[in-house]
């Protein structure tokens, strides 16, 4: 069930309100974050693998790593691996292509080094020793045997990726894994009729994180949204229904940060955006109001992976 907002009550909150609309945005995240880690303590020794899974721009970094301190709290020790490391060099093989939409399938997980991850993952749950590779964004290269990893008992891993549920990759890890889902379970009514979609509230996150940390322009984006979509259709949704809790990251203030700071790249790409069905997400970067949130955004906010 969709939450569902009123964007007037938005604006009005973060031009009058900006230090309770964000305290109190962030506390209802960090209550699932606490709920969630108090369910995989009580189940740990017969779970110690905890799958995060979740569209792209869900927050499955910062929610792992939001986890992973709350199970600490509680006196485990976690660790956690990001399925993104596990990226091919884009050099080193012929990547996947959606022909439907005419770009590179950078979704599909055969981008991925699916037998080291599989391999990876069934050594932990047996106890022994990995080395997780790491993959930069930047240059589009893979690095292996980076950080050694063992899991010992009473230890909890947390790995996250849009592929965790796949059971091509985790097969046979049924019985020892807790499943969880992340999402943006949210919309916005923008009093005149029309609504912004949890994919359009999801997309300003995309655009706005690979623009400034993954060297991949607003535009670039725009052109991959129809992929990554279906990317979500194929490779995600299929295996939703594995996830046993799931997590709304959506932060009501959020889109009054996004949105604003998207506003000039959005107004010089109105063709491409109808084209890639992402017609409102110009509309919300003009009815938007931005939100004064610097001296207020906590430093575990979920909006650090995407705002830096």
């Amino acid at each position: 069930m969709l939450k569902t907002y009123e964007l007037a009550t938005l604006n009005s909150r973060a031009k009058n309100d900006p230090k309770g609309f964000i305290e109190e945005s962030e506390a209802a995240y960090l209550a699932q974050i606490e709920d969630t880690a108090e369910l995989l303590t009580e189940r740990l020794t017969e779970r110690p693998i905890l799958l995060l899974n979740g569209p792209s721009s869900a927050g499955k970094t910062t929610t792992a790593d939001r986890l992973c301190r709350a199970i600490e709290r509680r006196g485990i020790y976690s660790q956690r691996i990001s399925m993104d490391d596990y990226y091919l060099s884009r050099h080193t093989y012929s990547m996947p292509y959606d022909e439907e939409n005419d770009v590179v399938d950078l979704e599909s997980p055969l981008c991925m080094d699916l037998p080291l991850l599989s391999d990876h993952l069934h050594k932990l749950a047996r106890g022994e020793q990995i080395l997780v590779p790491s993959f930069d964004f930047v240059t589009g290269r893979q690095t292996l045997n980076v950080t050694p990893m063992r899991l010992r008992k009473d230890e909890i891993v947390i790995i996250e990726g849009i592929h965790s549920l796949n059971d091509v990759i985790t097969g046979g890890l049924e019985e020892q894994s807790s499943r969880v889902y992340l999402s943006l379970e949210a919309q916005v009514l923008d009093g005149e009729g029309g609504r912004f979609t949890p994919e359009v509230l999801r997309f300003a996150r995309r655009a706005l994180r690979d623009a400034r940390f993954r060297s991949a322009s607003v535009e670039e984006t725009i052109r991959q949204w129809l992929s990554i979509r279906r990317g979500e259709r194929l490779y995600i949704a299929p295996y939703r229904h594995y996830a046993e809790f799931t997590i709304d990251t959506y932060l009501p203030y959020e889109s009054n940060i996004l949105y604003p700071a998207l506003r000039e790249a959005l107004d010089t790409h109105a063709d491409m955006l109808e084209k890639a069905d992402l017609k409102q997400a110009r509309r919300a970067a003009d009815l938007f109001e931005p939100i004064d949130y610097l001296p207020y955004m906590p430093e575990a906010s979920v909006l650090h992976e995407f705002v830096g």
